[in-house]
């Protein structure tokens, strides 16, 4: 079977349109009010940990762990962030991806370059010491593939590049195709989608080119929001890893996309409503801080940083006096009384949930409410599905920390109900609220 590149008509790979209208309609309500909420203005942290993230995953992605605290100090002193951690060891390879995010922040609303695709390379890749060319497109006369070593020693090739000297042609014509910004809700979710699959299937260098061609999916969005802002797209991506190499494959070897568009666009919308949570939390913790730290003992604002540390499910999860009792090393009286001091003061709130009190942060998330400890399932999933439309079962049950079997069983009933549906392919396709007509 050919592969794209060889195919009559590359590199004019074609999407429908028609079969896209519910993940575009998605996308593009997504885009909006992250458009609206984005305006104002937003805590570096939160621009922080999002280029951190996407710095870490996509390396994760490749099966390249990097030292995250690296990545995070390298980003706070860039961007002027107090908050930075120390006490690490050297990483140069968690260095090279802190600075290629950081060079994508840097040239988001700029034209696409060659140039600029080959300093992002060389940023990732510095301080790598063997024989690849960095910051340069391959140049050698073996064919660059993709390959699979099964467990019978068995090695199945996957893919199969261009030919070297065929790279700088094709590289021309992506930049010409993709050089220009996209601003459209819609324009802005099928360039990411379809600019993505191209750039892999040329595979310009020797290394790295998943980490540049996602990199180029965050300048896409960032150019689409209008804002110097490295979305975390890789994190999601991450959570579907393994359906994302089997399309991105598939893609590999058609002109047709329009399953891949179906996969990925969802993927983009989930990447821009986390990270707008992501900074409605961040808010929430500084204005948490700001109006009951100062009442705070040392060991209270050592268990509560903690908290915030460990994110919105750290302090969805709440507070007991046997988890404050790991947290602080306390004895349970100390613990009941140091609970019972945050209660006093209103920086907590009780929550009579069974035989246990329970204690929540007052007033974290932006609207104010606080979510039930023993919320139901179906409730849950009602909410995230409403929240991450088209996501898919595997992303449900990361979230809700259920077993698959029981995420099967709760999206089994609210199916039958009519509550929701799944629209598209089984590998494919994701979970959607039915609107009913009033």
């Amino acid at each position: 079977m050919n592969f794209a590149w060889q195919q009559p008509g590359w590199p004019n790979a074609t999407v429908d349109r028609a079969a896209l209208k519910d993940e575009l309609v998605a996308f593009k309500d997504a885009l909006s009010k992250a458009r609206n909420f984005l305006k104002k203005p937003h805590d570096l942290e939160a621009v922080a940990r999002a280029l951190t993230q996407e710095a870490v995953k996509t390396s994760a992605i490749e099966g390249v762990n990097v030292d995250e605290s690296v990545v995070m100090s390298s980003i706070c002193k860039v961007l002027g962030v107090a908050y930075a951690p120390t006490g690490f060891t050297q990483d140069v390879r968690a260095e090279g991806v802190a600075q290629m995010v950081l060079a994508v922040r840097s040239d988001w609303d700029k034209p696409l370059t060659e140039a600029m695709l080959k300093q992002w390379h060389r940023a990732l890749l510095s301080g790598r010491e063997d024989a690849i060319a960095i910051g340069d497109f391959r140049n050698h006369a073996e064919p660059m593939r993709v390959i699979r070593r099964h467990a019978d020693g068995k090695v199945e090739i996957r893919y199969e590049a261009p030919p070297s000297e065929q790279v700088p042609g094709e590289i021309r014509t992506f930049l010409e195709m993709w050089r220009n910004p996209a601003e459209k809700p819609v324009e802005v979710a099928l360039k990411a989608a379809m600019l993505h699959p191209h750039f892999e299937v040329i595979h310009p260098f020797e290394d790295g080119n998943g980490r540049v061609g996602r990199a180029l999916v965050a300048k896409t969005l960032a150019e689409g929001l209008g804002l110097p802002i490295v979305l975390p797209v890789s994190t999601v991506i991450a959570r579907h890893r393994v359906a994302y190499y089997d399309e991105i494959n598939a893609a590999s070897r058609s002109l047709d996309w329009t399953n891949w568009a179906a996969f990925f666009i969802p993927i983009l919308t989930e990447a821009i409503n986390d990270f707008v949570s992501a900074v409605k939390f961040i808010a929430a913790k500084s204005a948490y801080l700001t109006k009951y730290e100062a009442g705070f003992s040392a060991r209270s604002k050592k268990v509560i940083l903690r908290m915030f540390e460990d994110g919105e499910a750290g302090v969805k999860s709440g507070l007991s006096a046997a988890k404050w009792m790991r947290m602080a090393k306390v004895s349970k009286r100390s613990a009941e009384r140091d609970l019972a001091e945050l209660s006093a003061s209103g920086a907590a709130v009780v929550i009579n949930d069974g035989p246990q009190t329970r204690y929540l942060l007052n007033g974290v998330f932006s609207d104010g409410a606080i979510e039930p400890l023993n919320e139901p399932l179906n409730e849950r999933l009602m909410r995230l599905i409403e929240t991450h439309p088209g996501t898919q079962l595997a992303y449900l049950t990361s979230v809700v920390s259920q077993s698959m079997a029981t995420v099967k069983r709760a999206i089994a009933a609210l199916v039958k109900s009519g509550k929701i549906e799944h629209r598209g392919s089984r590998k494919t396709g994701g979970y959607y609220v039915i609107r009913r007509a009033r």
